[in-house]
């Protein structure tokens, strides 16, 4: 009769690897991940029911199961490694399968099978701890669960290696080693499917949340976004002792969208939101603020540096071509720019004077950052 312990754990598998397919199904997020996850899980779900019955002692089903539960697991490692943008490793992966298949046909000792066995699961599950750990940092720093899941299981098929190996004969300590591999295999196999839709959830949050902060134009922070920025300088620790803002707009807009055409103009604020944003620091806030006007929060910088960087990268774009409607346009901005050493002050307060120092740019001739100290300096 075939082990009942095992039917229930292979149906679980199944479920949860379905639940990760449909899960959003509607969004075409993650598809080929969640594609290759469910192929895992019914792969895994395969080899446990084919290693479970106990009618056939065949060499040749014992090289199919072990091949459905390698690869099911080699296939979790891939969507991990795909979600962090990781190699692949198809030849690495596709040679393990190949020599487990090999392992356990009449070619090998069954002790000489299952020792390789132990061996190729346990290398996998390493793998897949790591990979999990990577992801776990991201999406809930603290304890590892999943991590510690496949490192217990690593674990446990090298202690069934030693065994093997040194202990073939002691049918205890084999008999120990099963209920833990049953035990540690199936519950991080389960869990394992839990934290890929975990993965996929944070995935959409992201996706939301890029939406909702960020201006769909030119990637930047949209107004929102901007306030969100100010808000997270406010609650700094510790806080910047210096900050400078700038407000900047694209000079002679109107002309460019009047002589070329508003997908022209489109370009040239996606070109400046994206020389902006490469030019400067990471910590740095550059965030649309509304048509052709932009606002650059630059914490820790004083006057003079904020100065400094800001017309350096005036400079720059003012050289810098700007591909648009089959012309290369050559644009500039007017900046207004307010620094600050007042931990407490309230940076709200200085986008209005940030703005106005903006329209004396402006009727200074363009193309020139005109920049004052704080208010009362």
């Amino acid at each position: 009769m075939i082990d009942v312990h095992i039917l229930p754990i292979a149906l679980t598998i199944i479920l949860v690897g379905w639940s990760s397919w449909r899960f959003a199904a509607s969004q075409a997020e993650l598809v080929r991940e969640r594609r290759i996850w469910l192929q895992g899980c019914l792969c895994i779900a395969c080899g446990l029911v084919v290693e479970a019955q106990p009618v056939l002692h065949w060499r040749w089903l014992d090289a199919l199961s072990m091949v459905f539960l390698l690869g099911g697991y080699q296939q979790f490692a891939l969507v991990l490694a795909c979600l962090q943008r990781r190699r692949c490793w198809y030849v690495a992966d596709a040679a393990l399968c190949l020599l487990t298949l090999l392992a356990n046909t009449a070619l090998l000792p069954l002790q000489w099978a299952a020792m390789w066995n132990a061996l190729a699961l346990g290398a996998v599950f390493v793998r897949l701890s790591w990979l999990h750990w990577q992801i776990e940092q991201h999406i809930r720093p603290g304890y590892p669960i999943l991590t510690t899941l496949y490192a217990l299981g690593a674990i446990t098929f090298a202690l069934r290696l030693v065994v093997l190996g040194w202990q073939a004969d002691s049918m205890l300590l084999l008999d120990m080693s099963d209920p833990l591999l049953y035990l540690f295999v199936s519950t991080a196999t389960i869990y394992g499917s839990f934290g890929f839709l975990m993965v996929i959830l944070r995935q959409r949050t992201q996706h939301l949340v890029r939406e909702t902060l960020q201006d769909s134009l030119t990637g930047a922070l949209n107004r929102r976004g901007l306030d969100e920025a100010l808000q997270q300088l406010r609650q700094a620790v510790p806080p910047f002792r210096r900050v400078a803002m700038a407000m900047l707009d694209v000079d002679h807009f109107k002309q460019v969208n009047d002589r070329y055409g508003h997908a022209a103009g489109d370009e040239v604020l996606r070109q400046l939101a994206q020389f902006c944003r490469q030019s400067l620091r990471e910590q740095d806030v550059f965030a649309r603020y509304g048509g052709e006007e932009f606002c650059v929060l630059l914490p820790g910088a004083g006057p003079a540096d904020a100065l400094r960087k800001l017309d350096a990268l005036r400079e720059q774009f003012a050289r810098l071509p700007v591909l648009a409607a089959g012309h290369a346009l050559h644009c500039t901005f007017s900046a207004g720019l307010v620094s600050w050493e007042d931990t407490k002050a309230n940076p709200d307060q200085y986008l209005q004077q940030a703005d106005d120092l903006l329209y004396q740019a402006k009727r200074a001739g363009r193309n020139c950052v005109v920049a004052v100290g704080a208010v009362g300096d």
